[in-house]
């Protein structure tokens, strides 16, 4: 069985599904993700697609590891990171309050600049936004960036959301997530449609 089959009838009807690869991870992946889009009457204005997402990336900080010196001691939160004002801040701050990453609060932030950006661990990028990222995002060392377009991966995004057939999948740019010196599962791997090595 697909994990979209596992969705609310509201999510199910939404033409916007979760990829069939989940069902390979289904206990460590898939299902905590179903488990963290908003309950059926639920009263939110975000989007059925930024609630996927939001939830995404939440399920992405399971999967990845920071390097030690990025977090000041065993206390400090995990922050998220939203550039510019977005819809997406208002799930992922919902998601905040009753969950935790890797044992860390989880916080959510909106940043502006490079220096805000650099005090992230995660940081999505909505589209329309690339232009106040710096000319090469793996300059920001330690910082998961994710984005929705392809100027994002063109500059050097290491997740980028991706639509195909309806479907919300997402691309990994491996040598990306290298270079910003985070450690990327295999399990996380897996499930990307697409896994870049660049040079």
């Amino acid at each position: 069985m697909s994990a979209a089959a596992h969705l609310p009838p509201s999510a199910r009807a939404h033409p916007l599904r979760l990829p069939r690869s989940f069902a390979l991870l289904a206990l460590t992946f898939a299902l905590p993700l179903l488990g963290l889009l908003s309950p059926l009457g639920a009263q939110t204005s975000v989007s059925k697609e930024y609630q996927i997402k939001a939830a995404f990336i939440y399920n992405f900080t399971r999967y990845v590891d920071w390097p030690a010196h990025r977090f000041e001691d065993e206390a400090s939160p995990l922050l998220i990171a939203v550039l510019g004002k977005h819809q997406i801040e208002q799930e992922l701050s919902s998601l905040a309050k009753e969950r935790s990453a890797k044992g860390r609060e989880v916080r959510v932030i909106l940043v502006s600049s490079v220096e805000e950006m650099a005090a992230a661990h995660v940081l999505f990028v909505p589209v329309g936004e690339e232009k106040r990222l710096p000319p090469s995002i793996p300059h920001l060392a330690g910082l998961l960036t994710v984005g929705e377009s392809t100027e994002f991966s063109r500059r050097g995004g290491v997740i980028t959301f991706t639509l195909v057939a309806d479907k919300i999948r997402f691309e990994i740019n491996q040598s990306a997530g290298e270079r910003a010196g985070l450690r990327l599962s295999g399990q996380l791997l897996k499930l990307a449609t697409v896994i870049r090595k660049e040079p």
